[in-house]
């Protein structure tokens, strides 16, 4: 194939008998001639079109989709030193019909979805997860019928899952885990309403850590930045310094309900953190987290998206994101925030027939067409990263990628019935999510697998 690439645009030199390949030769338009080679297993280009007594072009041994990823080439036929096409004679209707049938292979094919499904023993929904290498994790959540919450454990990377039920001490029905972060595959925390839970032997048994004032509201994210040093955010700010058994309350809302507490919390060390919150607000802490300073979106004017979560990469690198498709990166350390929405299937439209969830499951419905709420984010990188959403109306979530630090995003992964919330990303080759069903299923956790 290489010996045709001398000119751009090609006319025949040779024919093909009934028998075989006679010797030929390609002209080019620009006076150029080579010799093609020829291959035994005499495979068709694809494009060509292929019918009792039209030309054919056989190529020799290259990839399939040689010549379809070469679109500043032309390519012309015609018999051997005649003006007109040369017809393939009837007894090559065989060859012409494997022909067509290796173009049907040769035509391109999708990549295969690296998102692997994986149905789970539980009717649990899932708020947390978490993974300290490629094969341990755990899954946190809970549910109505559920008593003190539920937490998962996989040791294989997700392939299988053990659960158990009742982590909240004297927790009733509905008293759920939310976010979840390890140290190492023995100690970890995870929120549950006003407390936070402690475990020191990978999950198996967990205490209450040492809160006081717990009346001041539900906490909803953690983290850690070391061994020692955490913070917890929701209706109010918690900090601790000894690992999770003692907190000490830095702020609260003062919002009636907790409207305004915060969704996520992100600190990048001791001291510069940042809080995602309802009604667009984003705030950054100087100070460990005893103060709290607003910093602006560009959103459009009488916008006002509950922000679901944040996370940087690095120090300069951050993204925040959140309902009517929301997703804002900066590069600068959140001097300034800039959107990033290209690609993002912000309005999916219900095709004609396909029912709506009824009103009584979703009362806060819109009339609008649906959109999506981005409610978790994760990057590898500055460049490589993951980002999960739901349509509430449609029960339909999707996993966005990209590996362009945000720049542009494809949609990787369409999970009908379930409204993924969790997510936990690795590396570039490992990845997790989960949320809760909005069908009637089997609970299901998805896993990336490169």
């Amino acid at each position: 194939m290489e010996a045709l690439l001398g000119a751009r645009r090609w006319r025949w030199s040779g024919a093909m008998s009934a028998a075989g390949y006679h010797p030929s030769r390609a002209a080019s338009h620009d006076g150029a001639s080579r010799t093609p080679r020829h291959s035994p297993r005499r495979r068709l280009g694809p494009g060509t079109p292929i019918a009792a007594g039209s030309p054919a072009w056989m190529r020799g041994p290259v990839p399939c989709d040689t010549l379809s990823r070469m679109p500043r080439y032309r390519w012309s036929h015609g018999p051997p030193r005649v003006g007109r096409s040369h017809p393939i004679p009837r007894a090559a209707g065989a060859m012409v019909v494997l022909g067509a049938l290796l173009l049907v292979g040769c035509a391109p094919r999708r990549a295969p979805d690296p998102w692997q499904t994986v149905q789970v023993p539980t009717d649990a929904d899932f708020r947390g997860l978490w993974f300290t290498d490629s094969l341990n994790g755990w899954v946190t959540g809970g549910g109505w019928a559920i008593d003190g919450g539920v937490v998962g454990r996989t040791r294989d990377g997700g392939r299988t899952w053990r659960f158990t039920s009742g982590v909240v001490f004297g927790g009733g029905k509905g008293d759920g885990l939310a976010r979840v972060q390890f140290r190492d595959s023995l100690t970890g925390r995870v929120t549950a309403g006003e407390r936070i839970l402690v475990t020191d032997d990978g999950g198996e048994s967990w205490r209450p850590g040492r809160r006081p004032g717990l009346s001041q509201g539900d906490l909803y994210d953690l983290q850690f930045i070391d061994a020692r040093n955490g913070w917890a955010a929701g209706a109010a700010i918690v900090r601790t310094e000894d690992g999770g058994e003692t907190w000490r309350t830095l702020t609260h809302s003062t919002a009636e309900n907790g409207y305004l507490s915060a969704n996520a919390i992100h600190f990048l060390d001791a001291t510069h953190g940042w809080l995602a919150s309802h009604s667009g607000l984003l705030q950054r802490s100087d100070d460990g987290g005893r103060t709290w300073t607003r910093v602006a979106l560009p959103l459009r004017a009488g916008e006002h998206p509950t922000l679901r979560d944040i996370t940087f990469s690095d120090d300069q690198h951050g993204w925040v994101v959140g309902e009517r498709g929301a997703i804002f990166h900066t590069a600068d350390g959140g001097a300034t925030w800039v959107p990033q929405a290209q690609g993002v299937p912000i309005v999916r439209v219900i095709p004609k027939g396909e029912p709506r969830r009824p009103r009584e499951v979703v009362p806060e419905l819109e009339t609008e067409p649906d959109r999506l709420t981005v409610w978790a984010i994760r990057f590898a990188d500055a460049d490589h990263g993951w980002a999960v959403g739901s349509y509430p109306d449609v029960a339909e979530s999707v996993v966005l990628r990209t590996d362009d630090g945000g720049a542009s995003w494809a949609v990787e992964h369409v999970e009908p019935g379930e409204n993924l919330q969790a997510l936990f990303v690795l590396d570039r080759d490992h990845a997790w999510a989960a949320g809760e069903r909005a069908r009637r299923r089997p609970q299901v956790i998805l896993r990336y697998a490169r």
